[in-house]
């Protein structure tokens, strides 16, 4: 009987061994790479979704920067007394407002007094041919003299203390109520001339002209500032806008924070929320440019465009070169940011050797432990201060935002310092990962 030797394995099911194991490690391999897959797929997503978001909250903070603007500014410079006189008391001395002004109350004097009629009761019969050149004659030097009145330092004064008797609370003017010689109801802005007319006639009676001293002292005749039929729909926004003024700053600042925050990169995030914010100014300045000269052009035929054209350009100064200063800051950080993401900028840096008082000591320390503590604290201060200030301009915001964020770029800069070298920046980002508060100050 013969015995068969031992089967070595190459033949039997022992040799199915391997097989499986690769069949096992096969699978395994794909239900690893399944779930690498699917991991990717959900940060790609939650990567756009954080950009998608980026662009949407630095759409919302660019309107709510330019709402921010205009009602920080009429709450700021319109509505407050001395601030609201200062701006408008140039405008006595302007030309147009001069004459439209003396013509104003030229013009109502003559209507009241019933000149003409008067100059043909005193005339005989025969001499009543005579009544109309001395009716001219007499309107003529009415007007002569009362716009010398107003040429004359004493308009000044008059014109000032007829502004600051309009102004005796702040939200009257774009509210629709009436305060002093100050209205805004029915689509227009008046500033009433009764103290103007008052003088006049004394004037006039010094120059032998005492006809109009019988005229009965009454509620002037109202000198019209603006007139439109948006005025009204204006004075129903800026009621509720004016409880805003403090807010909207607020809530534009935040949200070009968040913006820069959820930005892949945030060096890119800060180009575009700066580039974003120096824009909006730019669609500001256009935008006033636009409803001036459609506002001019649609001006009725009584109303002086000359003197209107003075007073808005005096009113919207103030405005319009706090939006300038904010626009040209705006692109500086944003041509600064690019510029510093830009590859031979990043070597020039990277390559230097930081001094030993900027990598090390125990400031230093600190500063690094809790840099973006330090960035937040800053953040929050220079809200406060926003927050705690009374009525604060468009330049006192300009100047609180900037300081903040110089101290939060300081900050970003000291505390990432690496003994040894310079700080090196992240591709594609700036010198110094200056955290989230750097967006918003920027803001």
């Amino acid at each position: 009987m013969t015995t068969e030797p031992p089967s070595d394995g190459q033949d039997g099911a022992p040799d199915l061994v391997e097989p499986l194991e690769l069949t096992k490690e096969n699978e395994a391999l794909e239900h690893e790479n399944e779930e690498l897959r699917h991991e990717l797929e959900a940060k790609g997503q939650k990567k756009r979704g954080r950009t998608i978001g980026a662009w949407v909250l630095l759409v919302l903070a660019c309107l709510l920067a330019i709402t921010s603007v205009v009602v920080v500014y009429a709450r700021n410079q319109l509505l407050n007394t001395d601030t609201f006189v200062s701006t408008l008391a140039p405008l006595a001395s302007d030309p147009a407002v001069q004459t439209a002004v003396a013509t104003k109350v030229s013009n109502s004097l003559v209507q009241q007094t019933d000149l003409e009629q008067r100059v043909k009761n005193a005339l005989p019969a025969r001499a009543d041919f005579l009544a109309d050149p001395i009716t001219s004659s007499v309107k003529s030097a009415t007007y002569s003299i009362t716009l010398k009145l107003v040429q004359s330092s004493q308009f000044q004064k008059l014109w000032e203390q007829a502004l600051r008797q309009s102004h005796q609370q702040l939200d009257n003017l774009l509210t629709g109520q009436k305060v002093g010689a100050l209205s805004a109801a029915n689509g227009q802005v008046t500033v009433n001339l009764t103290q103007v007319e008052t003088k006049a006639k004394q004037v006039l009676a010094q120059h032998g002209l005492s006809v109009f001293n019988k005229v009965p002292q009454y509620n002037g005749a109202p000198y019209v500032l603006f007139q439109s039929k948006q005025l009204l729909k204006l004075q129903r926004w800026v009621k509720f806008l004016n409880s805003l003024a403090l807010v909207l700053p607020i809530v534009s600042l935040l949200l070009f924070a968040v913006s820069v925050v959820l930005a892949r990169d945030r060096r890119r995030g800060l180009v575009h929320a700066a580039a974003g914010l120096a824009v909006s100014m730019a669609v500001l300045l256009i935008a006033a440019n636009v409803g001036r000269n459609q506002y001019l052009a649609s001006l009725l035929p009584g109303q002086s465009k000359d003197a209107t054209a003075a007073v808005i350009d005096t009113v919207d100064a103030s405005l319009l070169d706090s939006v300038r200063t904010l626009l040209i800051l705006a692109a500086v950080v944003a041509l600064v940011a690019f510029v510093v993401g830009l590859g031979p900028v990043r070597r020039w840096w990277s390559n230097r050797t930081a001094p030993t008082w900027l990598t090390s000591g125990p400031a230093h320390d600190v500063v690094a432990a809790h840099r973006r503590a330090f960035q937040w604290l800053a953040l929050g201060v220079g809200l406060l201060v926003l927050v705690l200030w009374n009525q604060p301009t468009v330049k006192v915001a300009l100047i609180v935002l900037l300081v903040t964020f110089l101290f939060v770029i300081v900050v970003g800069v000291y505390g990432r310092t690496s003994p040894g070298s310079a700080t090196t920046p992240p591709e594609g980002g700036p010198p110094s990962d200056t955290g989230v508060p750097t967006g918003a100050a920027v803001s």
